[in-house]
């Protein structure tokens, strides 16, 4: 067992892993965060991407499994524009031994599909438009660059002896920030991945994943980048510099971000607006649950589109005034929640039973009772429950975007078969990006017309999923854009006629 590590080492330095050439392309973003805890903190790390340093690039957040992420979870970054990975289900295909969230970080920067990677653990905050850091001397001479840690590697640490290595002393590594060209460091990358499927043997003698990023460079002899300045500390945190000293990134090590508590500050008080804000959106779109429906049968999950497709139904519970509700996707209930916060249908022989949940436990079972009707009780003594779906509701509001089509050779003059000719162009994926989502907030079919564009044009395969992306972004910024819209009105809308409600049985009211 003791020899498991070194023959790992062995292995890797005597055949080192080759770069597959043609599977990634471009620059993105990768963040690892599974959980309420990490998922809250990458909520306001992505705020800062997109709406305060204005950051274009792709981005994935990759998670383990279902315990760390639910469909709720992965709708609300789909509806951001971010991919969601979850890395066990391409473990089977590349295989690793994934044995936690440290692990994952390599995996998930080899894995990803993009060629170059900004790392970024989810409890950062970029104080300054980190993207930037491509264009370091220290990055583009290398292909590999490290930020430094507050703390060293001792010379008498055992790690030395047991890597094979001369002792030494030397800045550790903060790995919740890296830049890594996996074209040019995919061996160095492919060895920390090794190293952190060693953890048990490892991982106490170097306090985690951190330093095996590093250790895999000097084991290799390979060149890397090294910010010269090393982060400071602020309060329970330490933030990270770039190349000529200035703050750069608020790492929260000490202080992650909470959903429903008071939160520390951030090391620039004048973005700490931003943050509020960023969690203020996450409380109003999320239950802060990681929740999972139980087993349903096929016409139970049938039954539950059905109500999705009516999303609004008004809800009278006990002698409170009458609510009206929203039944979204992921089993969410939208606005109008209060106490309930998921939703399910089951099926209990041939009936439909309508759940609502609440902290992850059942509060109210409804049963269908025809015509649009379901009634049942709530988990509390005398709380009647009548629910309603209404067949008559209100119009939907206008969309936050004009309903105009854009005439088509405005789209068209963005996607000219010039664009992919002479192939795929990171720079030029980017400026095609920033004009068509500008349009998309002026016109309401870019993304429809980006697809008509993909068919007629029939450009290479990089580009093709490239703009397929583009277009699955814009649509749901588009819908995402009308959703608040409607999120307003409704709060707006008048409470219905109490006469509408009578308990089965013709008796007035609940």
């Amino acid at each position: 067992m003791q020899h498991l590590l070194e023959e790992t080492i062995e292995r890797r330095r005597a055949a080192p892993a080759r770069y597959e050439s043609g599977r990634f392309e471009g620059r993105g973003i990768v963040i690892c965060a599974g959980g309420v805890r990490y998922f809250t903190c990458a909520w306001v790390l992505i705020w800062f991407l997109r709406r305060v340093h204005r950051v274009s690039l792709p981005i994935q957040v990759w998670h383990l499994g279902q315990r760390e992420m639910s469909e709720e979870m992965r709708l609300l970054l789909v509806e951001e524009g971010v991919e969601v990975v979850d890395a066990e289900t391409l473990v089977a295909r590349y295989p690793a031994r994934l044995s936690g969230g440290w692990p994952l970080k390599p995996y998930a920067i080899a894995q990803s599909r993009f060629r170059e990677v900004l790392f970024l653990d989810a409890d950062t905050v970029p104080l300054a438009d980190p993207q930037q850091a491509f264009a370091w001397s220290e990055y583009r001479d290398n292909g590999l660059l490290l930020w430094p840690d507050q703390v060293d590697i001792k010379a008498t640490n055992p790690v030395w002896a047991r890597l094979g290595l001369a002792p030494c002393e030397r800045a550790s590594v903060d790995s919740g920030i890296m830049l890594v060209d996996k074209a040019r460091a995919w061996d160095v990358l492919d060895l920390a991945l090794a190293l952190n499927e060693h953890s048990d043997e490892l991982y106490h003698l170097i306090h985690g994943d951190k330093d095996t990023f590093l250790l895999a460079a000097m084991l290799l002899q390979r060149p890397f980048g090294f910010v010269p300045h090393r982060p400071f500390l602020f309060e329970w945190d330490m933030v990270q510099r770039d190349i000529g000293g200035d703050q750069f990134l608020h790492h929260r090590t000490g202080a992650k971000w909470l959903l429903h508590l008071p939160n520390r500050p951030l090391a620039v008080p004048a973005l700490m607006p931003e943050c509020e804000a960023a969690l203020a959106d996450l409380r109003a779109r999320w239950t802060g649950h990681v929740f999972h429906a139980p087993p349903r049968s096929a016409a139970a999950i049938a039954e539950e589109a059905r109500l999705v497709a009516l999303r609004r139904v008004s809800l009278k519970v006990g002698r409170a005034p009458i609510r009206l509700i929203d039944l979204l996707p992921g089993h969410v209930v939208g606005a109008g929640r209060n106490p309930e916060q998921h939703w399910i249908v089951s099926e209990d022989q041939g009936r439909f039973r309508l759940q609502f949940y609440r902290d992850q436990e059942p509060i109210a079972t409804l049963q269908a009772r025809g015509d649009g009707v379901w009634y049942g009780l709530g988990d509390f003594p005398g709380a009647e429950i009548l629910l309603k779906e209404l067949a008559d509701a209100p119009a939907a509001p206008e969309p936050a975007i004009s309903p105009r089509r854009a005439a088509p050779g405005v789209i068209a003059a963005f996607l000219q078969p010039d664009c992919f000719g002479a192939g795929y162009d990171a720079g030029l994926e980017t400026a095609i990006g920033v004009a068509l989502s500008l349009l998309n907030d002026t016109f309401s079919d870019v993304p429809e017309q980006i697809e008509d564009q993909i068919g007629k044009l029939k450009p290479p395969a990089p580009w093709r999923q490239s703009l397929l992306r583009l277009a699955q972004d814009l649509a749901a910024r588009r819908d995402r854009q009308a959703s608040l819209v409607q999120r307003h009105e409704q709060r707006k809308s008048a409470a219905l006629d109490p006469l509408l409600y009578e308990r089965p049985g013709g008796r007035d009211g609940v």
